[in-house]
């Protein structure tokens, strides 16, 4: 009878443990394909911003094909990075553009070639 009961328990054990990982993996699969389609909404907009050594204002804005323009001129880019905090950029010349986002809301641009960063603000 004790054998029959230590089997029973290690089955069950094992049947919880295999259960509770498919479980995880299963939400994790879920969190992930949900998430990726509504990550980029957050930089979908048009921002301001001003390069202060030169004086000037200037446009960014960002369309729902993650089409990056400045100043009406659209970028030729490889998307190198997009998390819910960054979108990462690196133009035809090999430079970045990195859109920093605070409380989902893009906040500053880093522009490489400049080695400048830029406070966004909403032009919407």
């Amino acid at each position: 009878m004790k054998k029959h009961w230590s089997l029973f328990l290690g089955a069950s054990l094992i049947t919880g443990i295999a259960g509770s990982l498919f479980l995880k993996k299963q939400q994790e699969k879920q969190q992930t394909s949900t998430s990726i389609p509504n990550l980029y909404k957050s930089y979908i907009g048009r921002w301001w911003f001003v390069n202060k050594q030169k004086a000037i204002q200037h446009t960014l804005s960002i369309e729902e094909d993650l089409q990056i323009s400045i100043d009406g001129k659209n970028v030729n880019y490889s998307l190198i990075e997009l998390t819910s905090k960054r979108l990462v950029a690196q133009d035809e010349y090999g430079y970045h553009l990195i859109v920093q986002c605070i409380n989902d809301e893009p906040a500053s641009l880093y522009d490489e070639a400049d080695d400048a960063t830029y406070v966004l603000e909403s032009a919407s």
